[in-house]
């Protein structure tokens, strides 16, 4: 039981509060968490609902989760993310950490928490503040850096283990690149291996992730390749090196904690995750291919979608226009010998 909301300590991040630990996962207290790969996602407190069951059920490390609250009412909408939590299986619990985010530009002391009364805050959603936030709290040395819904291939993290120990112990500058696919809504049962992602793709059910939406952003080269290697339950191995060359793309990837943190200027919807790998191209981190796990989310995106994207866009343009330049020329004072490397960055 861990229904206390007499007793918070809250911590203060910039223009937030964070209520750390709303739930700790048993895993956390196990010995071997350092080499764990913790999964990070983050939602809004609406959103707290049977897909984060079927997400963290699918993972098979542990998960960390910061969840963003409106600045008002806020014992009151701790109190329900604790009971919704409470009922959650077993097996989510052991997994699963928790921290709440909510803004607050007074301090977070109980009486000024009490105070807030923001109803503005309910249109914002600090994105890379909850990424970041999430990531302080990690007691493991691998990341995943993910979002929510998407769910891994079979035994994904148990898999992976061996291999980013011995990569990232060769060269910390380096990231594993993983495949990420849309799967048709009228698919009952997800893939979990390679052969049934392929027999999906085959049939027109699966694509790669936004190939009908932004095809640049995800495809990576080689795909029938990729598909006919054989799988093994056991070994994973490293496909090919990829070279960063394309501003819009944005690889999915496990790493060790201590990449860039996420460039928090950069507003939900234009280029918020693009931006840590452009960072990372930066500071010359290799991307390395894997060949046989892969990441999915359910519903393919097309084109339609694009006109409510752009609206959403449109309404925070300025703010992404003042965070490129102070990043770029943040990244040609710290990172000048990279500069072309790397291609120009922009939305």
């Amino acid at each position: 039981m861990f229904l206390i909301y007499f007793s918070f300590r809250f911590l203060k991040y910039k223009n937030y509060c964070v209520l750390p630990y709303v739930k700790r996962s048993s895993m956390e207290n196990s010995l071997e968490i350092l080499d764990r790969i913790t999964l990070i996602i983050h939602i809004s407190e609406n959103y707290l609902d049977h897909r984060l069951i079927e997400q963290v059920e699918a993972w098979d490390g542990p998960v960390t989760l910061a969840i963003i609250i409106p600045s008002f009412n806020i014992f009151d909408k701790i109190r329900n993310v604790q009971i919704k939590l409470l009922h959650l299986p077993v097996n989510v619990l052991e997994k699963l950490s928790a921290h709440i985010i909510f803004e607050s530009n007074i301090s977070c002391t109980t009486n000024s928490v009490k105070s807030l009364n923001d109803f503005t805050t309910i249109s914002k959603y600090p994105i890379n503040i909850a990424r970041n936030i999430a990531r302080m709290f990690i007691p493991s040395k691998y990341v995943i850096i993910g979002d929510y819904e998407f769910i891994f291939s079979q035994n994904f993290e148990q898999k992976m283990r061996p291999l980013a120990k011995q990569e990232f112990t060769k060269n910390p500058k380096s990231v594993l690149v993983f495949r990420t696919f849309e799967i048709n809504e009228s698919v009952v049962r997800l893939p979990r291996d390679k052969s049934e992602l392929k027999k999906l793709y085959s049939q027109g059910l699966a694509v790669q992730f936004h190939a009908k939406f932004n095809q640049g952003g995800h495809a990576i080269p080689d795909l029938p390749k990729w598909f006919n290697y054989p799988e093994n339950n056991h070994t994973i191995i490293i496909d090919k090196i990829l070279k960063f060359d394309r501003h819009g793309w944005e690889p999915q990837f496990i790493s060790l904690n201590t990449i860039p943190f996420h460039d928090e200027n950069f507003p939900y919807s234009i280029r918020d995750n693009t931006v840590l790998r452009w960072e990372m191209c930066r500071q010359n981190y290799t991307f390395m291919l894997l060949n046989n796990v892969f990441m999915m989310h359910k519903g393919i995106k097309t084109v339609d979608d694009i006109p409510k994207v752009k609206e959403m866009q449109s309404k925070v343009k300025s703010q992404f226009i003042t965070a490129l330049a102070l990043f770029n020329k943040r990244m040609d004072d710290e990172y000048p010998e990279t500069k072309r490397n790397c291609p120009t960055f922009r939305a």
